[in-house]
C-alpha cells in the first residue's frame, strides 16, 4: 500500500519561506530546500476539513477561545504525556519564539543574565540580545556519543547570577530527547538557585519510536512553580500557519503576570482558523502522528545509513527526537565558512548553516528531512557528486 509521506507536493508559489525564498537566501532557486524547520507533508485531512468548514462558514470577525479547543489540548496532554494540566493553568501567544519574547520582558530586565545551551535554535540568541539581556551560555558536551548537559557548568552560570534559563526540550538542533533523571538534575539545580525556567517543547510530540517526552514541569509541584512551558501544534501537526502556541503557567502570580503583558500588547485574539484546525489536529490526529513518527524514524535511519556509505566525512549522532539531523562536516575539504554556499550552489541542497545555533555550530549543517524519501535520495546523490568533483 502506498505511503501518504511518499507523495511529492509541489509547494513552490505557495508564498512558503522554506521554498519561496530559498533564492533570496542562498542565491540558488533551484536547491532542495531543506533548512526551514517544516515539513514537506499535507497536514491530517480532519486538520484540512475543520479549516475549508470554518472558512465556509462566511464570517470572520473576532472569536474567543472555544472551550472545545481547551478540552481537546488537555487531553492531548493527558493522553500522549501523561500530563493533567487545570483548564486555568493555561494562556497562549501568537507562537513559541513570540511567547518566549513577552516572557523575557514580563520577567526579566534590561541587563539580567539568561542561560541557554548551544549549539541550540537561533532565535533564542536574538529574544535575548534584541531585549538586551545579558547572554550567558551553558555549552552541551559529547560524551558517550550523545550531547549531553554540562551540570557543573550550568552550576556555576547559576551561582554567578542567572536566574532565567530557556531551555529546549526535545532540543533543536540536536535532537536530544532528554531522560527523567537529566530532568530531574535540573529541576534540583533550579531549585537550588531560584531559576525560571522558559521550556520551548514544541517538538514533544516529535520524539522518534523507542524516546518519550517528559514535559520538564511535570516532574513535580516545585519545578513546575518554577517553570513555564510553550508548546504549540505547529512542528507536529506541520501547521506553523496558524500561529497558535499553548502557554503552560503553573504559578498564579507567573500567569497573571504573563497575561497583563499580553493584554497590554493586544495579543489576546484568536486565529478563527487555526484555533479550528489545531483542535482537529488534537482530538483525531493522533494515529495519523503515529505513522508520521515510524516514517521519520525510517528516514533517518536511510539517510544515517546512506551518508555513512556515500559520504564518510560526514558525522551524525544519531538523534533521539525531531526531523532534524546535526551533519558533522568538520572532516570535509571546505572551509566552514563557505560550505553552506558550497552545498546550495554546487550541490543545489539548501541547509541551515550550523554557525547560526552558536559558535559549537561551525563546521556543522542542519538537514531537515520531514519530506519524502525520494527527495533525500536525490539531495544526497548531488551531494556527493558535488564533493566527488572537489
Amino acid at each position: 500500500m502506498a505511503c501518504r509521506f511518499d507523495v511529492v507536493t509541489e509547494r513552490s508559489g505557495m508564498n512558503s519561506i522554506k521554498w519561496d525564498k530559498v533564492q533570496d537566501i542562498y542565491g540558488c532557486s533551484i536547491a532542495i530546500p531543506m533548512w526551514v524547520a517544516d515539513m514537506d507533508f499535507v497536514p491530517p485531512e480532519p486538520v484540512v476539513e475543520a479549516v475549508v468548514q470554518r472558512a465556509q462558514l462566511g464570517f470572520y470577525g473576532y472569536e474567543s477561545t472555544p472551550e472545545s479547543y481547551v478540552e481537546a489540548f488537555r487531553n492531548w496532554l493527558a493522553v500522549r504525556h501523561g500530563w493533567d494540566v487545570p483548564e486555568e493553568w493555561l494562556a497562549f501567544s501568537p507562537g513559541v519564539v513570540a511567547g518566549l519574547s513577552l516572557a523575557v520582558e514580563t520577567f526579566t530586565s534590561p541587563g539580567d543574565q539568561i542561560v541557554i545551551q548551544p549549539p541550540v535554535y537561533h532565535p533564542f540568541f536574538a529574544v535575548i540580545e534584541r531585549n538586551e539581556r545579558v547572554l550567558v551560555q551553558n555549552e552541551l558536551v559529547v560524551e558517550g556519543g550523545q550531547y549531553r548537559i554540562d551540570f557543573a557548568d550550568l552550576k556555576r552560570k547559576f551561582a554567578q547570577g542567572a536566574k532565567t534559563m530557556i531551555f529546549c526540550s526535545p532540543h533543536n538542533p540536536v535532537g536530544r530527547v532528554w531522560t527523567e533523571t537529566e530532568l530531574q538534575q535540573l529541576a534540583e539545580l533550579v531549585k537550588q538557585y531560584e531559576v525560571l525556567v522558559l521550556a520551548d517543547e514544541i517538538w514533544a510530540d516529535l520524539t522518534l519510536p523507542g524516546h518519550s517526552h517528559r514535559p520538564l514541569a511535570s516532574l513535580n509541584e516545585d519545578i513546575a512553580s518554577r517553570c513555564i512551558t510553550f508548546m504549540a501544534p505547529s512542528k507536529t501537526f506541520n501547521v506553523a500557519g496558524f500561529h497558535l502556541s499553548n502557554v503552560i503557567i503553573r504559578n498564579d502570580e507567573l500567569r497573571e503576570r504573563y497575561c497583563k503583558t499580553m493584554q497590554r500588547l493586544s495579543l489576546g485574539g484568536m486565529n478563527a482558523f487555526g484555533v479550528r484546525g489545531a483542535e482537529a489536529a488534537y482530538r483525531h490526529c493522533a494515529p495519523w502522528l503515529d505513522e508520521l513518527r515510524d516514517y521519520l524514524k525510517g528516514n533517518v535511519e536511510y539517510t544515517l545509513a546512506e551518508l555513512e556509505k556515500r559520504m564518510p566525512a560526514i558525522k551524525v549522532l544519531p538523534p533521539e527526537g525531531t526531523y532534524l539531523l546535526w551533519l558533522d562536516c568538520r572532516a570535509l575539504p571546505i572551509p566552514p565558512d563557505k560550505l553552506n554556499r558550497f552545498l546550495a550552489t554546487e550541490a543545489r541542497v539548501a541547509l541551515n548553516d550550523g554557525a547560526m545555533f552558536g559558535q559549537m555550530g561551525v563546521g556543522f549543517q542542519r538537514m531537515n528531512i520531514a519530506c519524502p524519501r525520494q527527495t533525500i535520495t536525490k539531495a544526497l546523490l548531488q551531494m556527493e557528486n558535488a564533493f566527488e568533483k572537489l
